[in-house]
């Protein structure tokens, strides 16, 4: 089967958990969780083909390179990715959480994760790895090839244009939510991850377009293109460097500054 965005839509659309087979089901996860989440699912986001320069971790699957990173502090300090070393015990604990009715041990033969008395092979676990990323909407996308330094430079030129900005934390969000919807916070912890991003971006469409139509409707203010209704759909895919890219002389500009 393709795992992709559109083969489990009809699932993440109602929050709905995934059998991948009659061993394994996979759950969205909620937000009670996403304070957990967040550092598990780093494990499975490693651009590992254009981190890493030694041919042997290219050549390996990633659940291989999994193992090999295990305990390996000298790799973890070379490329400088704080718990590399752990990102093998990581990604069964992610396991754990996005499968919390399976039992999860580990093959001691080769490291392979057991889930349910199935053995978990590399190709299993890329698509265990692709419905995880999909189903809880993480930022990344296996497919695209993104040189790492080049990603690096990137997050800190986005870092440094956001830099005068007051950055919500994960709080801000929730009791943003709360009151934008007048819902309770029990609500929000029951809300899948996924969704209550979705939720957050609809609410910000809602009150940018009720302001600028207001301003229009007072005659006070045109706009050269018509006011995008906010009930439009929007892209999930959109890419977080993309006012970064849109200008090539100005990326590169914010790149070389990174530098300095």
């Amino acid at each position: 089967m393709k795992i992709d965005k559109d083969f489990l839509y009809p699932y993440n659309i109602f929050n709905e958990p995934f059998k991948y087979n009659e061993h394994i089901i996979l759950y969205p996860v909620t937000m009670k969780d996403v304070l957990n989440f967040q550092p598990l699912s780093q494990s499975i986001i490693i651009r590992k083909n254009s981190t890493f320069r030694e041919k042997k971790i290219v050549k390996m699957t990633y659940l291989d390179f999994l193992i090999y990173c295990l305990g390996n502090d000298e790799l973890e300090e070379q490329y400088n990715i704080t718990g590399l070393s752990q990102y093998y015990i990581l990604a069964m604990y992610l396991l754990k959480l996005c499968c919390p009715d399976a039992e999860i041990t580990i093959n001691e033969q080769n490291g392979y994760y057991i889930i349910n008395n199935e053995n978990i092979t590399p190709q299993i676990f890329d698509d265990l790895r692709r419905i995880i990323i999909i189903q809880n909407d993480i930022d990344f996308d296996i497919d695209d090839f993104l040189n790492y330094d080049t990603e690096q430079r990137l997050l800190k030129a986005q870092k440094d244009n956001n830099k005068n900005l007051k950055s919500a934390n994960m709080e801000d969000y929730i009791d943003s939510l709360v009151i934008a919807m007048n819902i309770t916070e029990k609500q929000i912890m029951d809300m899948t991850i996924r969704k209550f991003w979705r939720y957050i971006k609809r609410y910000q469409l809602y009150e940018s377009y009720n302001i600028m139509k207001t301003g229009e409707c007072s005659g006070m203010i045109s706009f050269k293109e018509p006011i995008e209704y906010w009930m439009n759909g929007f892209d999930d895919n959109d890419d977080k460097f993309s006012y970064l890219k849109s200008d090539e002389q100005n990326m590169t500009n914010k790149i070389n500054n990174a530098n300095n």
